[in-house]
């Protein structure tokens, strides 16, 4: 028998969420599992990229609304998708962060058989208010399973929201085949960036939000400059605080020492240009900017929040630093740009043996694999 299994998201905008999905929805063994797609609120920048035909895919809009308890929302939206659960025979229903849990969770519960139900907490608890934890606590009674993508989330679900049973830890997986060294690559983006060949660059590629903690990468590229002024910084990606941040650039008179380069459609390529990837955000899951580093192998900088010391092994494949402390972070960068092309080899040669043996894709979709087995058996 093939089961059928229903992912459901707020939409495929551009983030790492988005992109486990993705991953999960291409990979799935399809002589065992037959993906289908329901997005909750709109479309998204990715949605053409969901490998699955229209009539394995919902796209619904909470937006048009009115209010019902703590979300507004069209009623319409839990009937069209428990209609769309129930024709389709849905065994599984996998949700992705709290709006798609409860609508999912309401509409299974009007489908008989009834789906069993996963829940995947991606990274939203580390940033809810007591408020916002204790409802949460509530509404994950919905699910029969909770993944957890990381070991710190693991804990954190225990100690925040008391949620003790049922949580699986699966570490987030990309595809290792899409993340290795492109020699030409590396020379047009360095040549495109200016970057001179003593020069050493310093990027990372994240969605502009205060989650990110871009501020204090700014902060610390401004303390490595006065120190070391053959260091340039790129900063790919988009997202709502970008004029916040060009203004701040602006106002700390870097010049064109660090730049925002806006939404890349190259990131493997661009990742493999650089001589260091940082991560300065202030909240993680597991972020799959880390895994993208880790696979092609460049020495990486991060902070010590959620499963990021999960990835980082210090010393071996770069450092961790506290969040919000721009004076360690640009210490760890300096670092890593002394240890010079020795450091460089060896990160790459560890680096991508860690990445092999804990967070591809394939072992990421198995393990969903055996978990949607089980809930069935």
């Amino acid at each position: 028998m093939v089961v059928p299994v229903a992912f459901v998201v707020n939409n495929f905008d551009v983030g790492g969420l988005e992109k486990v999905v993705l991953s999960l929805i291409r990979t799935l063994d399809r002589a065992k599992f037959e993906p289908f797609a329901v997005c909750v609120d709109g479309r998204g920048k990715l949605f053409d990229d969901v490998p699955l035909p229209a009539d394995h895919m919902l796209v619904l809009d909470k937006s048009r609304a009115r209010k019902i308890g703590p979300f507004s929302f069209d009623p319409t939206v839990l009937t069209r998708m428990a209609r769309f659960f129930f024709e389709r025979d849905i065994r599984i229903v996998h949700a992705h962060n709290l709006a798609p849990l409860v609508f999912s969770g309401v509409a299974a519960r009007l489908v008989l058989p009834r789906p069993k139900l996963v829940y995947s907490e991606h990274n939203q608890i580390y940033s809810a208010s007591e408020t916002h934890a204790r409802r949460f606590g509530y509404y994950v009674k919905l699910a029969d399973r909770v993944v957890a993508v990381s070991e710190d989330l693991q804990r954190t679900l225990s100690r925040r929201v008391g949620l003790t049973k049922n949580v699986s830890v699966i570490h987030n997986g990309i595809d290792g085949r899409r993340f290795t060294r492109d020699e030409g690559a590396i020379a047009r983006i360095r040549a495109e960036l200016g970057v001179g060949p003593d020069e050493h660059l310093v990027g990372t590629a994240v969605v502009l939000s205060k989650q990110k903690g871009i501020v204090h990468l700014l902060g610390a590229a401004e303390r490595v400059l006065a120190k070391d002024p053959k260091v340039r910084f790129a900063i790919a990606g988009d997202g709502p605080l970008r004029a916040e941040l060009e203004a701040d650039l602006a106002r700390r008179g870097l010049g064109d020492r660090v730049r925002f380069l806006g939404y890349r459609s190259d990131i493997p390529q661009f990742v493999s240009a650089l001589d260091t990837y940082v991560l300065s955000s202030l909240w993680e899951g597991l972020p799959l900017a880390l895994l993208e580093g880790l696979a092609i192998g460049v020495p990486l900088v991060a902070t010590t929040v959620g499963g990021n010391p999960e990835v980082i092994v210090e010393g071996e494949n770069g450092f961790l630093v506290p969040p919000q402390d721009d004076e360690a972070l640009a210490e760890a960068l300096l670092r890593v740009k002394a240890g010079g092309p020795e450091l460089a080899r060896a990160v790459r040669a560890r680096g991508r043996a860690r990445f092999d043996a804990k967070f591809s894709e394939q072992a990421m979709t198995r393990a969903h694999e055996r978990l949607f087995m089980s809930l069935l058996a």
